[in-house]
Formats: structure tokens, C-alpha cells, sequence
């Protein structure tokens, strides 16, 4: 079995947890969920906890997570949250069996020549540390009301576990995906696979995280 860890900073990142693994945690329900990631994150930050700032950020998060909390199994969600002024960025990483040719399959999966978008999208070559060197793709699609949305993809292939991982990002704001940028770039250094006897980020193996991906950080684990 292989598992995939993600280290992210807990400042400007939250996990939509699913609500199966809050039996075990002091959660036990979505408003405690809400309210717990909204303290961890302005606490990191260095603000006042004020009462309204934390029942603003939690009812937020509260609503984002109805909103993604339902995904296929071997998806997660993610929320950047960076200015609060801004409305949240939802990024997915997905990951399942490697299928097929590495390179075609990194190309179907950054959406490399889909014909639903308005143009050829800028395809590259990204490293990123422990995963390796895969593709990531900048891509535009027009919805029916005539609004522009840019799709941002990555994908890789991990060879020694057979794992292909996808990550992807999506919004009509496309001057602030370029803003944020960077920091979906730091989240992508910060996933690992590995195997049942493998260490992951939990284990301490700090030394072993890329520089880009390190911060005031979590560290989330999951099976596939």
C-alpha cells in the first residue's frame, strides 16, 4: 500500500478534513472543525483572538467545507487562505495507480490538449522534491455566461511506488492565481509517497523536506 503526506503551512493552509476521521480527534463536528482551524490559523499569524475575527473565519470555513467536503476516494482539499480580506483558493491533490505511458499520462492529466480550452496551455517541466520531475499547465476555459476561468494543473509520476499524483487549482480570478502562485508551488514541494515501512513528514524527517515546502507546518497522511 502506498500512502501520500503533504506538508503545509498551517498559517495559510487548511485541510478539508473528512468527517470519518473526526471520530477520533477532539473535533467530533464540523462547527469544533471550523472553529479549531480558524484559532490554529490567526494564532499562527499573530492576531488578537478576537471573538468576531474567529466566528467570521470559522463560519467561512464552515460553509467552504459543505461546499468541497465531498470527494471521490484518493482526493483531498485544501484551502489557501493567505489574505483574509480574499476569498479562499480550493486546491486538490489527487493521486491512484500509475497508468499507462509516464509521459503521455503526465499530459493527459495536466489536460495538455484538451480542446475545451480556448487555446494551447503553457505547458512546463516542474521539479518538485520528492516526486521528482513532472508537468504543470497554466490553461483558460469559457463558461456558458462568458466568464474567463484558468485551470492550473500538476502531475507526476512517483516510479518507485507507482503512484501518478494530481494537483489542481481553478478560478476566474486569474490576476491572483498568479499572485498565489508560489505558494501552491511550496505545497506541491511539500508531498511525499512512500510506503508502509517508509518514514513520512510526522516522523521528524525535517531535514528531508524542501526548503520551498518548510514553514509553521502540518502534516496530513493518507492511503491509496
Amino acid at each position: 500500500m502506498s500512502w501520500v503526506d503533504i506538508y503545509y503551512p498551517l498559517a495559510s493552509w487548511v485541510e478539508i478534513t473528512p468527517r470519518n476521521s473526526w471520530a477520533e480527534t477532539e473535533w467530533g463536528s464540523q462547527t469544533n472543525w471550523s472553529r479549531s482551524s480558524a484559532e490554529t490559523v490567526l494564532a499562527l499569524r499573530g492576531q488578537p483572538h478576537r471573538w468576531l475575527a474567529n466566528r467570521r473565519l470559522a463560519k467561512y470555513l464552515s460553509h467552504a467545507y459543505d461546499v468541497y467536503a465531498k470527494r471521490p476516494m484518493g482526493e483531498r482539499s485544501y484551502l489557501f487562505l493567505g489574505d483574509l480580506k480574499h476569498q479562499a483558493l480550493h486546491v486538490s491533490v489527487a493521486y491512484g495507480p500509475a497508468e499507462g505511458d509516464r509521459l503521455g499520462t503526465l499530459r493527459r492529466l495536466v489536460r495538455a490538449e484538451d480542446p475545451e480550452l480556448l487555446r494551447p496551455p503553457a505547458v512546463d517541466t516542474f521539479h518538485a522534491g520528492h516526486l521528482g520531475e513532472g508537468l504543470k499547465a497554466l490553461g483558460h476555459v469559457e463558461l456558458d455566461d462568458n466568464d474567463i476561468v484558468a485551470n492550473l494543473w500538476y502531475a507526476f509520476r512517483d516510479e518507485h511506488h507507482s503512484v501518478d499524483v494530481v494537483v489542481f487549482a481553478s478560478t476566474g480570478d486569474l490576476v491572483r492565481l498568479g499572485q498565489v502562485m508560489p505558494d501552491i508551488d511550496a505545497l506541491v514541494h511539500g508531498i511525499k509517497v512512500r510506503a508502509d515501512d517508509e518514514d513520512g513528514w510526522w516522523a521528524g524527517v525535517t531535514d528531508d523536506i524542501p526548503v520551498d515546502a518548510k514553514s509553521d507546518a502540518a502534516t496530513d497522511a493518507g492511503g491509496n
